[in-house]
């Protein structure tokens, strides 16, 4: 069977693990030589996350084309996580893959899809690699909002908030504070929003007033304000920025506004 190669590896990897392409192509090799596949071409896309859908890859793309044209018969990986990270972009290119009989190759996960045991596990690991994902996604979450309830840091500093930083040396930590210049227009947005005002035109009047967008762009969006939302019930507990310094605490010389 003629399969296409596919590697994946970010520059962080190649750094922490020495991961680099050409061990991954060897790899890709063997595995042909030892089951009797060609390996046609080895097509690789570096520092591209797995989040971002195959085709939307440069090199995810040069795969997909060489399964449509038949110029390959399956796509082999070192891990099914070269390849994917979403379920919904797995299971969209693997339903795809088999209208045209190709099929999916993982060396370290055992699978080959050309088999009902490996399109089985193929189905497996795509939902576990999704499960975890999204884990991850929840618990920092989680994360963030229990310490933003305590007043503490974490992350970027919301838009309307401000930190400073208590203490020094090891007892040094950095605090969450409503910021008494921004925090008045975020409050009037999400009262606004509350009220039944459209994203846009609330977009629109914060334009008119050129107040700064926190994403840094020269313009609000209806996706920041839309943010703007989340939590802030949590902020509004927090204290105003002049009403909390007290001798010891000193600005955050890296504060950086964000919704």
């Amino acid at each position: 069977m003629k399969l296409v190669g596919y590697i994946r590896v970010s520059t962080e990897e190649q750094a922490k693990d020495g991961v680099s392409l050409g061990q991954q192509t060897a790899r890709l090799i063997a595995y042909c030589d030892l089951h009797g596949h060609t390996l046609v071409d080895a097509i690789a896309d570096e520092g591209v996350s797995a989040s971002v859908p195959l085709a939307k890859r440069a090199g995810g793309r040069q795969v997909l084309d060489a399964l449509k044209a038949g110029t390959a018969q399956g796509v082999v990986v070192i891990r099914l996580d070269r390849l994917f990270r979403d379920a919904l972009d797995g299971l969209t290119f693997f339903r795809t893959a088999e209208r045209t009989g190709a099929t999916v190759h993982s060396i370290s996960e055992l699978i080959d899809s050309s088999t009902p045991a490996g399109k089985l596990s193929l189905t497996i690991q795509l939902a576990a690699a999704q499960y975890e994902r999204d884990l991850a996604v929840q618990r920092a979450t989680e994360c963030n909002a229990a310490l933003r309830e305590q007043g503490r840091v974490y992350g970027h500093v919301p838009f309307g908030c401000t930190s400073i930083t208590v203490g020094e040396g090891d007892q040094a930590e950095r605090l969450l504070l409503r910021d008494p210049e921004t925090w008045p227009v975020r409050d009037d947005v999400v009262d606004d929003l509350k009220h039944g005002i459209s994203l846009r035109r609330v977009a629109d009047m914060l334009n008119g007033r050129a107040i700064p967008s926190p994403t840094g762009r020269p313009r609000w969006s209806p996706n920041t304000l839309r943010e703007l939302r989340t939590h802030h019930e949590t902020l509004r507990k927090l204290p105003m920025a002049q009403l909390a310094t007290g001798a010891t605490a000193t600005p955050d010389p890296e504060v950086s506004a964000h919704v």
